[in-house]
């Protein structure tokens, strides 16, 4: 037995010393041209082996390499494929007979790999890939016939002192896009690498970019444990950061931190990762932004559940146009994804900017296909959007009242996908109004509105601009015709009109706008590639009724307007006088107007307005003029008598008042103006031209015969009297005038007619002086000597009543103009 011992350690010395001897007897040297060969076989490249090729085997099977170099595929550009400056492989002699792999630090020092994808997208390594599948694809005949413990492990452990890559370059563009990145002195190292123990690592690198023209520095720094065996990883204490420069980009300079730990068990597909911290730091020429986000993550691969959990992110935005120049974020969230569903929830959603604050929780579904959907709910807290807008130096339009906008508040169900959104359940509030129902838009690159809103009151006057206050004439300078003509009229909006698609209805409780109030509005709208409905609107109006449809048409080059309105039971006079701020005329009102017209601009849909309509006014007053007062005031200049100051109410009562009009291209034609009161009766006849703004219109004002109503029995003896007044000019300057010198010319005729009358009833006795009298009255041949003196007392009494005449008849086109 002691021989047989002493004979296998003989042969352990002699194949050892025979290990060690080796390298003196051998030179790798010599075979440098054989190993190309090989490798040519292998790949189809040839393999440069500029430097000595250094062995050892004992007590490590050592090889060292010098610069070497292989070559590229034919049509690529780079000299090379790859080229390595010096590499060095290290292993253990003695625990490798005992299937146990101990290496040394691998170096690889120098290594320069050139990537190329041409114009038709072919790659520099298609070849490489193409050959090994190749080989892979060979049957093996002999390894059907390998023993049972083949398939054992070759290696029991296999530990490796460590790696150290130093001075890597890694090239590559791609023809087919115009690109190239370059990764520069990449340099690596690590601790003992050993199954399911920390080791650390140390790698930094330069990314370069040319389109876009960017670069970094990227630096990375952990505790790695790998367990093969138990499919264990782990990256502890890591530490990444880039910090990227460039002018095409966004900002001209990032600079990015990301800490936490990473473990992954791919037995059981899980993958967590905790403590995670990414910090980002970002800059331009004006704005910077610094923003930090932390949270927890887990997901489970197999079922392609994630998980984070306690996501915080905030940001510090720097901008000269911010409010203080900078804006701060804070949001918070909790976020599960399941990619083999597809679906994503993100719940207790909290997002705040400056003083604004978003609360939600959102559900969506298909993530990963064309068109992903999504629901939820949002509640906006309530927010001052005046103090907002302030704040982030946004110039809100001028309004009436300076203290609107002071309080919006948003809570809403919604519902979409990329292209669409519905507003559900939609609560808006806006200071002391409140909007509910339901809103959603479609097609965002078109968009289209379909809604259902009700809006409880609102003044809309307070967010009008104010209205300017008139400038005295002599402070602005007239227009003369010549700058008319240089400012043409501005065209409508035809092409805002073609853009609108919407359909819906909106009601509003109360409203005052340019200050009308109404209530209980109602209007419908319908509008699609140019045609816009308004139909059918209603409201309560004045303690009365609106109801109307409006037709706007901007399908072709020119407006089309379609109005069909009425107005029943309405109180003209509150309605004028919020209207214009002077009630010209008070009663009942019933109205109505059918008009279209069409054109490019205000002035030409002027031009063509046609169409009819009519109006009734019931037990009302026309305010300004007091025509009774007028009356008598004409009534005493005839007779010479001045009457006393009245404090009678400056305006003329009527029982009804009623006509109708037609419109022909701008024109309008009123034939049947008839006023009715105790007192007179009027009648009114003319037209009216909305392109020039003229007026041609005749009044004729009776007296009835009655003793009641507005001064009526100072009246009395006026009966059958009528008075014309013709109305000219334009709209901003009517010119009343009222013909005195007829009235008082048909009083003379009356007096010489009863005078006449007498002195035949003198001469020629009652019966036939009556009726002589009453057929001269009513000829031309009257008899000179009987009507010289009613003649001469007459034209006496005319001369002295001219001026008074003159006086009156100008207080009168006074009081009428102003009416007018």
């Amino acid at each position: 037995m002691r021989t047989f011992i002493k004979i296998i350690v003989f042969i352990i010395v002699l194949v050892v010393a025979a290990l060690i001897a080796l390298p003196f007897f051998i030179n790798p040297n010599d075979y440098k041209d054989e190993i190309s060969r090989e490798v040519e076989k292998a790949t189809g490249r040839n393999l440069t082996l500029q430097g000595d090729i250094g062995l050892s085997v004992f007590p490590w099977i050592a090889l060292d390499l010098g610069p070497l170099t292989l070559s590229n595929a034919e049509g690529f550009k780079a000299d090379a494929f790859a080229k390595v400056q010096a590499a060095e492989i290290r292993i253990k002699l003695i625990p490798l007979l005992k299937k146990q792999l101990e290496m040394d630090t691998i170096v690889l020092d120098g290594l320069v790999l050139n990537l190329e994808t041409d114009k038709n997208g072919k790659t520099n390594w298609d070849d490489l890939i193409n050959k090994t599948a190749e080989q892979d694809s060979k049957p093996a005949a002999e390894s059907t016939n390998q023993p049972e413990h083949a398939s054992e492990p070759a290696l029991q452990t296999i530990t490796v002192a460590g790696v150290k890559l130093s001075n890597a370059n890694i090239l590559w563009s791609d023809a087919s896009k115009g690109e190239s990145y370059q990764l520069r002195n990449l340099n690596l190292t690590t601790d003992p690498l050993e199954p399911g123990v920390p080791t650390a690592v140390d790698m930094d690198f330069d990314v370069i970019s040319t389109k876009p023209e960017a670069k970094a520095h990227v630096t990375l720094k952990t505790n790695a444990s790998v367990d093969m065996e138990k499919q264990q990883y782990a990256l502890e204490d890591l530490s990444f950061s880039a910090i990227a420069e460039g002018k095409e980009l966004a900002f001209n300079q990032a600079d990015l931190s990301l800490k936490g730990d990473i473990k992954a068990d791919m037995a059981k597909q899980w993958l967590e990762v905790s403590d995670l911290a990414l910090t980002a730091k970002a800059s331009n020429n004006q704005q910077t932004i610094d923003a930090k986000l932390t949270g927890q993550l887990t997901s489970n691969l197999a079922s392609q559940q994630s998980n984070i959990d306690n996501l915080d992110l905030t940001a510090t935005i720097e901008d000269p146009s911010l409010p203080d120049k900078k804006a701060e974020l804070h949001l918070t969230s909790g976020i599960k994804a399941d990619l083999k569903q597809q679906t994503l929830t993100v719940s207790a959603l909290m997002l705040k900017l400056q003083d604004l604050l978003l609360e939600g929780d959102i559900q969506a579904k298909d993530i990963l296909k064309e068109k992903p959907s999504f629901a939820g709910s949002i509640h906006v807290q309530p927010f001052s959007l005046r103090k907002l807008a302030s704040d982030m130096k946004i110039e809100l339009p001028e309004m009436s009242d300076e203290s609107t906008l002071e309080k919006v508040e948003l809570r809403t169900e919604l519902s979409g996908s990329t292209n669409q959104v519905n507003l559900k359940q939609l609560a808006l509030t806006l200071d002391q109004s409140n909007l509910t129902g339901q809103f959603a838009v479609s097609n965002f690159s078109k968009p289209a509105f379909n809604f259902n809103l009700k809006l409880d009151q609102i003044d809309a006057d307070r967010y009008m601009p104010p209205a300017k206050e008139n400038k005295e004439t002599t402070e602005a300078p007239v227009a003369t015709e010549k700058d008319n003509k240089a400012k043409p009229e501005e065209a409508l909006p035809l092409d805002a009109l073609r853009q609108i698609n919407a359909k819906g209805t909106i009601d509003i409780g109360k409203m005052k706008a340019t200050g009308l109030n109404s209530e209980n509005i109602h209007i419908t709208i319908d509008a699609a590639d140019g045609l816009v409905k308004l139909t059918p609107m209603s409201a309560n109006l004045y303690k009365g009724q609106y109801n109307g449809n409006v037709i706007l048409d901007a399908r072709q080059d020119a407006l089309k307007l379609s109005l069909n309105e009425q107005i029943k039971n309405v109180q003209a006079g509150p309605l004028l006088k919020d209207m214009t701020g002077d009630a010209k005329i008070s009663g009942t009102a019933n109205a109505n107007a059918k008009l279209t017209g069409n054109g490019a601009t205000v002035s030409q849909i002027k031009q063509t307005l046609t169409g009819n309509g009519g109006f009734a006014f019931t037990d009302g007053a026309l305010q300004g003029i007091n025509i009774a007062e007028i009356i008598r005031k004409a009534k005493a200049a005839l007779k010479g008598e001045k009457l006393p100051q009245s404090d009678a109410p400056v305006q003329t009562d009527f029982s009804s008042l009623s006509g109708t009009f037609t419109a022909t291209n701008g024109v309008i034609n009123n034939q049947d103006l008839e006023v009715k009161s105790p007192l007179l009766r009027i009648n009114g006849a003319g037209q009216a031209s909305l392109p020039k703004e003229k007026i041609d219109y005749g009044l004729k004002v009776a007296i009835v015969g009655t003793s009641k109503g507005q001064g009526g029995k100072e009246l009395d003896d006026l009966k059958g009297v009528t008075i014309p007044i013709k109305i000219t000019g334009t709209f901003s300057e009517p010119k009343p005038t009222v013909d005195l010198a007829n009235l008082v010319k048909d009083k003379a005729k009356q007096e010489l007619k009863s005078k006449a009358e007498e002195k035949l009833k003198e001469k020629l006795g009652d019966d036939l002086g009556g009726l002589l009298g009453g057929k001269l009255g009513g000829s031309k041949t009257e008899s000179k000597a009987d009507s010289t003196d009613a003649e001469k007392a007459t034209d006496a009494e005319s001369e002295e009543e001219k001026s008074s005449d003159k006086k009156l008849e100008d207080a009168v086109k006074d009081k009428l103009k102003n009416f007018f």
